[in-house]
């Protein structure tokens, strides 16, 4: 096996770690965070099944970027509420600890996104896709074709041609 699959099962294997145990408490994230991280790491499964294919890659690098930000709502929306009813409110020691657990592994989480999402984006390149993959119309600098060109086809270079001859040649015309 060659080294980035390696990479990819580690990936893998790391974000649904972390993912799990930032899941382990129930009022902490809702259930949105473990639903929509586990299909972005079955997508992850997929890479590693078709490593041929960089699109399963791309997916996985997209949806991937998309947990980052959802992670990032998530945590400012339910987070606070979280601390106010565990941290403030007289709650048992292990009940506090499991709280901080949960947050800690959540946030771990959501700093090795980025970096994950670096070396998904070299897997990808080296599965063979590139950037120019990525095609909007009109859109030159994200590799679609300049405005008003279109399809161009260059008609100053020679078309290549067969060299052999062609059953219409030889052909007589009848005479009339």
């Amino acid at each position: 096996m060659s080294p980035p699959h390696y990479t990819l099962k580690v990936i893998v294997c790391v974000h649904f770690i972390l993912m799990i145990w930032g899941a382990q408490f129930v009022s902490l994230m809702p259930t949105v965070y473990w639903l929509s991280n586990s299909f972005v790491l079955l997508l992850g499964i997929w890479s590693i099944a078709s490593p041929d294919s960089f699109d399963a890659v791309l997916m996985y690098l997209i949806l991937h970027l998309f947990t980052i930000l959802e992670d990032i709502v998530l945590l400012g929306i339910y987070q606070p509420r979280a601390s106010r009813s565990i941290e403030v409110n007289n709650v048992q020691q292990g009940v506090k600890d499991e709280y901080r657990f949960s947050l800690g592994m959540v946030i771990t989480n959501l700093i090795l996104k980025p970096l994950t999402a670096f070396l998904l984006w070299r897997i990808y390149q080296d599965r063979g896709g590139r950037f120019s993959d990525f095609n909007f119309p009109n859109l030159p600098q994200f590799g679609g074709s300049p405005p008003g060109q279109g399809n161009y086809e260059n008609i100053d270079q020679p078309v290549p041609t067969n060299n052999v001859e062609t059953a219409s040649s030889n052909i007589e015309k009848p005479h009339q």
